[in-house]
């Protein structure tokens, strides 16, 4: 037998070639071709680019981006109360404490903001309330006026609330769940950014919930406050931005998920 490499002449059965050194285990034993002693030239060896697994996808740096923005909207406000109840709470507001100076008693009354982000949505639920509670009782009182004034006096209590429940409750849920929808999103971000892109799940259901906290803000939550007489038109501007801005952040993700796949 004869070395492939080489040429050299190698009794039958040999590993190694003991002029080149190399191995014959593997190589399958064939007669030399005449004339064909010369060395074997071997194929070149062919190389892989190197991997971009540790590249940061683009479609995962738009996701990103997109939900910084729906994040930053999602921080703005969404609520803008009408400026009729913001006058109105003035002069109640002032009313009250003109009234709390000359009789001594403790009557307060919370004034409405121009508007409200979020997170204080607590605080406009508990203002809301208040006059929703007061507007119902002085209606009471005057049908009880009425109907004493008529004969049919009727026993009644004004110390319990007699308001609608439905703002305050919109208003609540509103912010649990956008406070839920927003610590999704960033932890999204941040597993984004630690893996380099690679795993965006967490950051495409915390788009999903955000999305659809704004946009059923914007086009249900909004219309309850606002058949209360609480809200002025263009109020939820911000809430569709940020519903909008979580959507695109949702597009990307899947996109380059399926690009993966």
């Amino acid at each position: 037998m004869f070395c492939p490499q080489c040429g050299n002449q190698l009794p039958d059965g040999s590993a190694f070639c003991g002029k080149c050194g190399t191995q014959l285990g593997a190589a399958p034993a064939s007669a030399p071709v005449a004339g064909a002693r010369g060395p074997v030239v071997a194929a070149p060896a062919v190389f892989k680019a190197p991997s971009a697994a540790g590249a940061f996808p683009p479609l995962r740096i738009a996701a990103i981006v997109a939900a910084a923005v729906a994040l930053l909207f999602a921080l703005m406000p969404w609520f803008t109360t009408s400026s009729a109840a913001v006058t109105a709470s003035g002069y109640a507001s002032g009313g009250a404490e003109l009234i709390a100076g000359l009789t001594g008693a403790d009557v307060s009354l919370p004034e409405f903001e121009e508007s409200y982000s979020v997170f204080q949505f607590g605080e406009l639920a508990a203002t809301a309330t208040t006059y929703l509670d007061a507007e119902a009782q002085i209606a009471d009182a005057a049908e009880a006026a009425e109907a004493a004034a008529s004969g049919r006096a009727r026993a009644i209590s004004l110390a319990e609330p007699q308001g609608s429940r439905k703002p305050a409750e919109a208003l609540f849920g509103a912010m649990v769940r956008w406070a839920a929808s927003c610590l999704v999103v960033v932890a999204g971000v941040v597993c984004a950014l630690a893996t380099r892109g690679r795993n965006g799940l967490v950051l495409g259901i915390g788009t999903g919930l955000l999305a659809a906290e704004a946009l059923a803000w914007a086009f249900v939550s909004y219309g309850v406050l606002e058949s209360a007489g609480l809200a002025a038109s263009g109020g939820a501007t911000n809430a569709i931005v940020c519903g909008v801005a979580s959507l695109a952040a949702i597009v990307c993700v899947l996109i380059s998920r399926q690009a993966k796949a």
